[in-house]
């Protein structure tokens, strides 16, 4: 028999070898054609609905009473919706807390009146498919997609037990709910239609957030601000802040892809502790960590000008200078994140029964951030809420009739007209 020559073995394995190479290279081409055949999974675009700014009073000297322990008990607390969905999520938070926080069981519903729930809509929020969840301290956790209907504009209750005590953990609250939420007697109540009431609280405890399933176009506003962006001096339960009405608004007006979140504090500053962490120290939690943030609206800077005399701080007395450089460091972090920011002026104080609040040193350092937050082209837009609501006659002033009574906190008609100086194209 003939030897094969070396080349001619070199032919043949060449040949095999540029087949099977060939074969590879239509089987990885079959492959991506029937990948981009394929739809593809778009990613989920949450929102978020409703928010509240939360802290721990057992920090602070002005909330007594407001630390408080739980054992064994159901809290029904109710928010209202800024953006309609039907699926949804809920956060927990134990933010502020220094022991874990243990949740047995959570719903969500539609709200009826008080504290009932509209049966049929009773959800079961579950997380990573438990009933329950241990939030450990420093936490917040997400609960698993719930299918349920909500409108813009309605009440949802949520509904948490706690089965173990809280006693010797911090707090984590929003102290000013603006309406009223329910404590039950010892037991699980949460799938409750009519929820039996030990007690009342007039604040959110460890209830952080709702997002809700929203096209791509949908995104949140933050109101980062004090008691004035809180409501202080709003009928309560009615929804008179000016957040509500802004979002009433947009609703009003046909913009249903903007939610509008209330993330302020009563007391508020922009560069010190008081009632809560400063602005510039709750911006991660209360603004960069919400999903789809496109606007920002800042209110705050008034009680840090009449806070340290009212204190007796001076060492945290700030100049007009100290608070644009403040707002300075706001705008350029929203703005890394994308995020459009909204200057609002500061309100007038006048006749304040806080003397500190109208003193001329005060006011004059009111005057100077104001024409700042107007004239230097610093925030994308402005919304000049001290023109809204001033006294024509006395500028330093609230229109008397847009005064609650302490000549510092606008009335419902006052947060109304607040609202109604926004220039609505701004938010589309």
């Amino acid at each position: 028999m003939p030897v094969p020559s070396s080349k001619g073995l070199f032919d043949r394995d060449w040949r095999f070898t540029r087949v099977a190479f060939l074969a590879s290279l239509l089987a990885l081409a079959l492959i991506a054609a029937s990948a981009a055949g394929r739809v593809q999974p778009a990613a989920v675009h949450w929102v978020r609905t409703w928010g509240a700014a939360l802290m721990a009073p057992e920090q602070f000297d002005f909330y007594p009473g407001l630390a408080r322990s739980f054992h064994d008990v159901t809290l029904r607390q109710s928010l209202i919706v800024t953006l309609p969905g039907r699926r949804l999520r809920v956060w927990l938070s134990n933010e502020f807390g220094t022991r874990p926080l243990v949740i047995g069981a959570a719903h969500i519903a539609r709200a009826a009146t008080g504290p009932t729930i509209e049966p049929d809509s009773d959800r079961a929020l579950t997380f990573g498919g438990h009933p329950g969840v241990t939030i450990p301290p420093g936490a917040a956790v997400v609960s698993d997609v719930a299918e349920l209907d909500v409108a813009r504009g309605k009440r949802l209750s949520v509904s948490v037990h706690l089965p173990l005590s809280t006693e010797g953990s911090t707090s984590t609250v929003h102290e000013d709910a603006l309406r009223t939420n329910y404590v039950s007697p010892s037991g699980d109540f949460t799938a409750s239609e009519s929820f039996p009431v030990d007690a009342e609280l007039h604040s959110y405890y460890y209830l952080a957030g709702v997002d809700v399933e929203a096209p791509l176009s949908a995104g949140a506003l933050v109101a980062l601000g004090d008691s004035i962006t809180d409501g202080y001096g709003a009928t309560p339960g009615a929804g008179h802040t000016w957040p509500d009405e802004l979002a009433r608004r947009l609703a009003s007006h046909g913009t249903v892809s903007t939610s509008v979140l209330n993330m302020g504090i009563g007391g508020n500053r922009l560069l010190h502790d008081l009632t809560g962490p400063a602005a510039l120290a709750r911006i991660n939690r209360d603004l960069f960590a919400i999903p789809a943030v496109r606007f920002l609206v800042i209110l705050e800077g008034i009680n840090d000008i009449g806070g340290a005399e009212l204190l007796a701080r001076p060492e945290e007395e700030v100049s007009a200078d100290d608070l644009t450089g403040a707002f300075r460091q706001l705008i350029s972090r929203a703005h890394e994140h994308g995020i459009k920011v909204i200057g609002a002026t500061l309100t007038p104080t006048g006749g304040c029964r806080y003397i500190s609040y109208d003193s001329p040193a005060s006011e004059a350092k009111r005057q100077a951030v104001n024409a700042w937050i107007r004239d230097s082209r610093s925030f994308d837009a402005v919304v000049d809420f001290d023109r809204a609501i001033r006294d024509p006659d006395k500028l330093s002033r609230l229109k008397p009739e847009y005064d609650s009574g302490d000549h510092l906190h606008p009335n419902d008609a006052g947060y109304g007209a607040m609202a109604n100086a926004f220039d609505l194209s701004l938010l589309r």
